[in-house]
């Protein structure tokens, strides 16, 4: 009898135990997500500042880009938020207001800053396929 209680008890202290490493685990990961996306972040207004620098844009230019990631940044949090929309239809939402914030921020550049701009993107392309790769 004294085995069994034995066993019993020791059983839950191993199970408590190891599901207490579990959620330590879980924690751990979520913090790591969110020193991720942190450093996205960080890196996303690295390269958007560079970005307008390299491109010299004007004061108008500035206000106009300005509004459009304003508005783009309000309709991103308003579609991942929007609790009706499957996972899919959220990432298909989001790759089309990308798109259409692109076309936007094209409007607002001359002919030669188009260019400039085309060029950065296939050079951010391929560094990131080559990221990728490692």
């Amino acid at each position: 009898m004294k085995k069994i209680i034995s066993l019993i008890i020791f059983s839950f202290i191993v199970t408590f135990t190891f599901a207490q490493v579990q959620r330590k685990t879980a924690v751990a990961n979520k913090k790591d997500s969110a020193s991720v996306a942190a450093e996205r972040k960080q890196t996303s207004r690295g390269e958007k500042k560079q970005m307008v620098k390299d491109l010299d844009l004007n004061k108008e230019q500035k206000s106009k880009l300005k509004e459009i990631r304003q508005s783009s940044k309000a309709k991103k949090e308003a579609i991942e938020n929007d609790e009706k929309l499957s996972a899919d239809e959220k990432q298909a939402k989001l790759k089309e207001l990308q798109r259409e914030q692109a076309k936007s921020t094209m409007t607002i550049l001359n002919d030669e800053q188009k260019e400039k701009m085309k060029k950065m993107r296939k050079n951010k392309k391929g560094k990131q396929m080559a990221e990728e790769e490692n």
